[in-house]
């Protein structure tokens, strides 16, 4: 396959770009900076960067053109960080124009799938909750009235290796604050975590390699699987108190909390994610569970902390 991912340097996507190109996959990346993650694939001929914006119309017919897929991880993230840090104008204009030219691109030149995530179905009130639920409207839209085939695949919190952390000095030109890379680094300090509300607050926590595997699962399939959104979870939640204590033993190290109120944007409540679709259409189950994947987690933040010298 030939393939664009947009946002190919962030988190998921660098973890994307490694499964792809080992697989022997050519591989586009668009996005507003290179990372650390995917610079080392510069000399394979697979690979190629581009540096832009989803909604530089110069750019994207140049490197939309003769894909086989195209994965739109493009994005501006942070449920309070796109309330308190970002306008809520640029948020909508990269979230959604952003999301809408990118369909509108693979529909002109006949890509054949576009892949992109959402998030959980909540009634959150900010910017980027707001603006993930327009663009799977605006996906199955494309998939009803212009016969662009697109998959939507629905995440709770995504975990793992790479994840950013607040105030991380990795180049990266966004800064958002994630709860285990945060908790991982704030002990590291010697630091109390802050917890926002009482911790009892559920979500599905997912681990980057059940992730990728999503998506490999839903660009390799030869099923017509246009319109839909799939959940990729495992019917199975935790609160942040439970993530706290499965730290805690993964890592044998007490963690010290702090309790404050609930951020802007946020409020209490529970995800959990149906898994049937992923089972029934993508033939998965996720492999990797929470104590596992906190162990695979643990030493990379323990590495990079070590690699940085103002933490």
């Amino acid at each position: 396959m030939n393939v664009l991912v947009t946002g190919g340097a962030g988190f998921v996507g660098s973890h994307l770009v490694d499964r792809l190109l080992e697989e022997n996959h050519q591989v586009t990346v668009l996005d507003l900076w290179e990372s650390q993650d995917i610079v080392c694939h510069n000399n394979n001929p697979l690979y190629h960067f581009v540096k832009g914006s989803i909604l530089d119309d110069n750019i994207l017919p140049s490197i939309a053109k003769d894909k086989d897929r195209i994965v739109h991880m493009a994005a501006i993230l942070g449920i309070s960080e796109s309330i308190t840090t970002y306008d809520v104008e640029q948020v909508a204009l990269v979230n959604i124009v952003g999301t809408i030219r990118i369909l509108k691109a693979a529909r002109k030149f006949s890509v054949p799938r576009v892949v992109f995530p959402t998030s959980p179905d909540v009634t959150w009130l900010n910017p980027y909750s707001i603006t993930k639920q327009t663009t799977e409207k605006f996906s199955q839209l494309f998939n009803k009235e212009y016969d662009v085939e697109t998959i939507a695949l629905k995440f709770g919190k995504i975990y793992g290796p790479r994840e950013r952390w607040l105030n991380a000095t990795m180049g990266s030109p966004f800064n958002y604050q994630f709860l285990i890379p945060t908790i991982l680094i704030e002990t590291l300090r010697g630091n109390p975590v802050k917890i926002f509300g009482d911790g009892n607050q559920k979500s599905e926590y997912i681990f980057v390699y059940d992730v990728v595997e999503s998506f490999v699962r839903a660009l390799k399939t030869e099923k017509n699987l246009g319109g839909e959104i799939i959940h990729v979870g495992r019917n199975k939640n935790y609160s942040v108190n439970d993530i706290i204590e499965t730290l805690e033993r993964c890592w044998d190290r007490k963690i010290e909390k702090e309790y404050v109120k609930m951020r802007s944007g946020e409020t209490p409540t529970e995800i959990v994610l149906d898994n049937k679709k992923l089972k029934d259409l993508l033939d998965y189950e996720l492999k990797w569970d929470l104590t596992k994947g906190l162990k695979e987690t643990i030493p990379y933040y323990e590495q990079a902390f070590k690699s940085f010298d103002n933490f």
